[in-house]
């Protein structure tokens, strides 16, 4: 029987994970100095442009547990990034809204997400960009 080596015999899942790995590090520095990881950054950044959003639609959106969001809202609200309201017409219902502090910090970390989008795809052609925008889109999209 032949060892199988997992990341040749499964390059792209190798690959896919090796790249979001050191994008997510890439990110991790930059944000270090905010005290913030980039999974709660990229939470702000997104209820920034999403207002309001039920705490559950955050869980569902960042593909985790609803338990795991809750305990980073906590985080950052404590920091006074954003707050939580509950509707007096729905006691079950959580929305997420950011501060001026949390609005601030987007100005500031929006360049260094792109900077790390650039840093992506700096190798490639505007066609090849928009090919494996395509094709992980695509991929993307036969894992829901």
């Amino acid at each position: 029987m032949t060892k199988k080596n997992s990341w040749i015999d499964q390059p792209f899942s190798y690959l896919i994970r090796s790249i979001g790995i050191k994008m997510k590090n890439k990110a991790d520095k930059r944000l270090s100095e905010f005290s913030l990881n980039s999974q709660q950054g990229h939470t702000i950044g997104y209820i920034s442009s999403n207002e309001g959003i039920m705490q559950k639609d955050l869980a569902t959106f960042f593909n985790k547990r609803e338990a795991s969001i809750t305990s980073m809202l906590q985080g950052l609200e404590k920091k006074g990034f954003i707050e939580r309201r509950i509707p007096e017409n729905n006691e079950r219902e959580k929305r997420v809204y950011i501060l001026p502090k949390g609005k601030e910090l987007v100005q500031s970390f929006d360049k260094e997400f792109q900077k790390i989008e650039d840093d992506l795809t700096k190798c490639l052609t505007d066609d090849e960009i928009q090919t494996l925008l395509q094709l992980l889109t695509k991929i993307n999209k036969n894992f829901e």
